[in-house]
């Protein structure tokens, strides 16, 4: 069983008097009460099963592992451990920064679209017919 019965006896508690609390506003001192210990039964059963499921469900297989074959074996060991690459890493780094290139955008040559049109020179025969198309759009 995961923790011990305090965990029943707190989330019970809390359960109880939040219950008692809910319901004072409402009813009698008595049927508030009586309303709080059911709630408390109810939660502390709720905790006391979800304990017992928690450790069955960490419970280690009936088997011994001698008799798991290897697939059954696959995955029960993580390795937390990763390899320390960083001077592969350095050195790739500098290859790559002296393939004869002075920059890292040496190859870099922008998109020239043929539909764009620049407005350093605009065609005055362009600009009327965008003026006719956006007053046709309205």
């Amino acid at each position: 069983m995961i923790g011990s019965w305090r965990w029943n006896a707190v989330f019970g508690g809390a359960g109880g008097l939040l219950t008692f609390l809910v319901s004072l506003s409402r009813n009698t001192m008595f049927t508030s009460f009586v309303r709080g210990l059911a709630a408390f039964a109810a939660f502390a059963l709720i905790a006391f099963a979800i304990r017992f499921l928690l450790a069955q469900a960490q419970l280690p297989s009936s088997r011994p592992e001698s008799e798991l074959t290897e697939d059954e074996e696959r995955g029960k060991v993580l390795d937390l451990v990763t390899p320390d690459e960083g001077e592969a890493l350095s050195e790739m780094l500098k290859e790559n920064w002296s393939d004869g290139r002075e920059s890292p955008d040496a190859g870099f040559q922008p998109l020239q679209p043929k539909k764009l049109v620049h407005l350093d020179g605009p065609d005055p025969e362009d600009v009327v017919q965008a003026i006719r198309r956006l007053a046709d759009e309205r």
